[in-house]
């Protein structure tokens, strides 16, 4: 449209130019032929007085001669002179004229004026002159139109020139707008009053798989279906002139949930009115925002832990160790103080060990034990979340040799067997794929430990009761291997896997599958803090249903202050 415009500004100054060129042009003919005119006749008088001069001295062929002259100077086509008395003093005919100046004649270009002036001598008339005086102006309006021509014809190649450089201009800055529209990370449409396409950027058709020369012109709702639901926001934006936006507008696009945000902005220009079309994937930022939030829970529930852990401390020490008591007081035959209250009561320790053992009373006493055992780990696992490690101490950090840290965790999680589920990790097959001559790490042992044993003893019981075929084999793929300052670990089963809502909540404090008084979903929440809180690394998760999970672990190599306060995010593949 601007090129268009700037085409048609610049031919119509031009055709003013040629008509003012072209009106002084004829203005210029007309007052040249005037006085050309006038002088003709005044050169004719000139020539009267001469010849009146001639007449009274007596010289009849020297007037006769510079009539002859003055016709072929003045182009006089004749000259006729007589007297009062009618007496004719000189009748003189020139030469035809050449062919091309008798076309011009015949056209009308030459034309020919007679001309009179009284021949007076002493201011006493004695006689008249009369002459056929052709005008030339022709040749010379000939002339001031060829170069007026040329002017014009230079005016317009100078003005040629200036179009062509302002619609490459123009061009080019169509082309830069559109690249900046097309390099937009945001979907951009423009539409008209009745909601057809006007503008659609390249993001808008590699979303839809639609073209621009393809969508112009055509309604909204047709090429792009989705914004449907939207159409009132944009006919309100229009009729309104204000700004219009919904935000978080969830689909489902290739089996997972994105969110975009839909802006409409009212558009006026060259009295056409209309709307742009703005459309963001917020997808990423609602994720991160659900893992802020994710983060705020774990922090605050942190304090909460540490509350309920001390509280729970005092009556638990007192039932674990009332349990003990109870165990050594019933089962222990040789202790003294035993011997001497079953001698009062006239018993034996036997008799008294036997009826226990019959009523189940020492097994009792055993699962007491256990269970108070559990709750006290239950109650370090939520001290181990709340706190954070001390800055500074580095009392527990040690060199470790990675293969070898690795490989005593999985030694560890061989000798676990759950008797209710007839879990036996021993059944599981494990995969070792380590990089040779993996530098030493500096971490505190005992905690990564903890964290690899969680992950298998999670992913065990995953594979437990999975059975997609009959030729499955439960197995652990473990990786190590160093990416810069970073060493890699990698715990990968071939268990069910999880869709992407679980693996958002995984390392969430108190979330878990399993079935009350099975798991109390502290486990991932608490290797999370070790290994991004305590030791400045990364803890990631990547995981298809039915595929299995993979739990990918981080670590700097060198731990240090500055690496233990990095707080890393979680990501999720």
């Amino acid at each position: 449209m601007v090129g268009i415009v700037t085409k048609n500004t610049y031919r119509l100054v031009y055709l003013l130019i040629l008509a003012c060129a072209l009106v002084c042009f004829a203005a210029f003919a007309f007052i040249y032929h005037r006085l050309t005119y006038q002088k003709a006749d005044l050169v004719l008088q000139e020539h009267a007085q001469i010849i009146a001069n001639y007449l009274w001295d007596f010289e009849e062929n020297s007037a006769v001669e510079y009539l002859k002259f003055a016709a072929a100077s003045d182009n006089y086509k004749s000259v006729f002179v007589e007297d009062l008395s009618g007496t004719v003093f000189a009748d003189i005919e020139l030469e035809q004229e050449d062919e091309g100046e008798g076309l011009l004649s015949r056209m009308g270009l030459l034309p020919l004026f007679q001309l009179k002036a009284d021949v007076m001598h002493e201011q006493l008339k004695i006689g008249r002159i009369t002459v056929s005086w052709q005008s030339r102006i022709f040749f010379t309006c000939l002339y001031v139109f060829i170069c007026l021509t040329l002017a014009m014809i230079a005016l317009w190649f100078f003005m040629s020139l200036i179009i062509a450089k302002a619609e490459l201009e123009i061009r080019n800055l169509q082309n830069y707008l559109v690249n900046i529209i097309d390099s937009m990370p945001s979907i951009l449409i423009g539409v008209d009053q009745e909601r057809r396409v006007t503008q659609w950027n390249l993001k808008a058709q590699e979303s839809t798989g639609i073209s621009q020369e393809s969508a112009a012109g055509r309604l909204l709702e047709e090429v792009f279906p989705r914004l449907s639901d939207i159409l009132h926001l944009v006919a309100t934006a229009i009729r309104e002139e204000h700004i219009c936006s919904v935000s978080r507008i969830s689909r489902k696009e290739k089996g997972r949930i994105v969110y975009e945000d839909v802006t409409v902005y009212p558009l006026v220009a060259d009295g056409m009115a209309g709307a742009v079309i703005r459309i963001d994937d917020v997808t990423e930022q609602v994720r991160m925002e659900e893992v802020m939030i994710q983060s705020e829970k774990m922090l605050s529930v942190g304090g909460l832990a540490a509350g309920m852990a001390h509280e729970i401390n005092n009556p638990l020490a007192g039932m674990i160790q009332t349990a003990g008591v109870m165990q050594s007081r019933l089962g222990n035959l040789s202790m003294k103080a035993n011997l001497d209250a079953a001698d009062e009561i006239g018993v034996s320790m036997e008799q008294v060990r036997a009826y226990m053992e019959k009523r189940g009373i020492l097994r009792m006493a055993e699962a007491i034990n256990e269970s108070g055992l559990r709750v006290a780990e239950i109650v370090t696992n939520m001290l181990s979340f709340a706190r954070k490690s001390d800055e500074g101490t580095n009392a527990a950090v040690a060199r470790h040799n990675p293969v070898q840290l690795v490989d005593k965790i999985l030694e560890l999680a061989a000798t676990d067997y759950d008797l209710k589920k007839q879990q036996d990790f021993k059944t599981i097959q494990i995969l070792k794929e380590y990089e040779k001559d993996l530098p030493a790490i500096s971490c505190e042992g005992a905690k990564i430990q903890q964290v690899l044993l969680n992950i298998l003893r999670n992913g065990a019981q995953a594979m437990q009761g999975y059975k997609p075929d009959r030729q499955y084999t439960p197995c652990f793929t473990l990786r190590l291997a160093k990416e810069k300052t970073m060493l890699r670990i990698e715990v990968e089963d071939n268990g069910p896997g999880m869709d992407r809502d679980l693996q958002a909540k995984i390392f969430e404090p108190f979330f878990t599958t399993k079935p009350v008084g099975v798991g109390t979903g502290l486990g991932l929440s608490v290797s999370y803090f070790i290994i991004t809180q305590n030791h400045g690394g990364t803890i990631d998760v990547a995981s298809t249903p039915g595929k299995g999970s993979n739990f990918i672990i981080r670590l700097p190599l060198e731990k240090n202050g500055a690496a233990s306060e990095q707080a890393a995010g979680r990501k999720f593949s």
